[in-house]
């Protein structure tokens, strides 16, 4: 499908957005995107690498393009093109120029409930079938959106987006310039209970959940608050959807967290740590800083700072590789075993 919203913009307007370059005709004006498979005649489309590159570039040319966002090292294409290092930088740009506004107008949506008692800036938006409690503090620019609910003494940041059904309980702090996409819960118990007498006795919950600025959390995350301090994510980092983070888990900045993440209790991730998707750690390991944990790496031992993991334990990604290689050739070794000892027994 082609994005648009009504308006155009020469490529020398685009470029300077992004700080690209144009290769051809800079007067070109465009007023829709789409994916390269999908565009049509007169749209501004995006290509990146070598891989099919012929193919793409008559792709190009026949279907009438009028313009692509591409890399600085690809050859002369047939159509006008802006040019960077990092392309991806160029469709932001482009798609942020085409997105649709959505004029919101009302504040405090009417069916929505605001306690007396909180702090809601004048500029920001309470949506429809909200609830924000007693004490909470919404900062500037924040958009609460429908059937959210932000608890007693919880508070989020100037420019933070709270999308329908997220739940920041009570004490709980989201910073500013945030994103929390729907079905998320902020500040459930964390999982702590003492065995006595045959009995599993609830241990109570009372930290919260502190999320700093630039943060953005993935669809249906859990993340528990604290036994009494905060569980922490920090600024700058990024999570997929359906990630679970326990109690006293302490996330470090911009780190990224794709599909399906477990981080156990008391945990603690540095800064810019990767977990590809359906990895996990057990509890009050640290992963230093600047590591990578491969998709469906376990770590269950301390990991340090630049480390590249893999597999269960987790354990260096080469390391990994030659356990596996060595694992194909198992059936094949044990035949040959099975045949050196009935030719021993053979001889006896």
């Amino acid at each position: 499908m082609s994005i648009e919203n009504g308006k155009s913009i020469s490529l020398k307007e685009l470029a300077a957005l992004c700080g690209g370059r144009v290769v051809g005709d800079e007067n070109v004006k465009v007023s829709s995107i789409a994916s390269l498979d999908v565009a049509k005649e007169g749209e501004l489309t995006f290509l990146t690498g070598h891989k099919n590159f012929d193919e793409n570039a008559k792709h190009l040319k026949d279907e009438k393009i009028a313009a692509v966002i591409t890399s600085e090292d690809l050859p002369e294409l047939p159509i006008p093109s802006i040019r960077l290092k990092n392309p991806h930088l160029g469709l932001i740009a482009a798609l942020n120029f085409f997105r649709k506004e959505i004029k919101i107008s009302y504040h405090i949506h009417p069916t929505a409930y605001v306690s007396e008692t909180a702090k809601v800036a004048s500029d920001a938006i309470i949506g429809p079938n909200a609830v924000v409690e007693d004490g909470a503090v919404i900062g500037e620019k924040a958009h609460i959106e429908g059937c959210a609910y932000v608890g007693r003494n919880a508070s989020v940041g100037a420019n933070s987006h709270i999308y329908p059904g997220v739940r920041v309980l009570d004490y709980c702090v989201v910073g500013s310039n945030c994103i929390i996409h729907s079905n998320t819960v902020i500040g459930s118990d964390g999982y702590g209970f003492a065995q006595a007498n045959g009995e599993h006795i609830k241990v109570p919950q009372l930290g919260n959940v502190v999320i700093e600025d630039n943060v953005e959390i993935g669809a249906c995350v859990t993340i528990d608050r604290s036994t009494m301090e905060s569980t922490v994510i920090g600024e700058g980092t990024k999570t997929d959807n359906q990630i679970h983070i326990a109690h006293n888990v302490q996330i470090g900045k911009k780190c990224l967290l794709v599909a399906q993440v477990g981080i156990s209790g008391g945990a603690k991730l540095g800064n810019y740590v990767v977990m590809a998707g359906k990895t996990g750690c057990i509890g009050h390991v640290k992963i230093g800083d600047g590591s990578t944990i491969l998709a469906c790496g376990i770590v269950t031992n301390n990991v340090p700072d630049k480390s590249y993991v893999s597999g269960y334990p987790a354990k260096p990604h080469q390391e990994e590789l030659r356990i596996k290689g060595s694992l194909r050739k198992l059936p094949d070794l044990i035949k040959r075993v099975r045949d050196l000892e009935n030719k021993l027994n053979e001889q006896k």
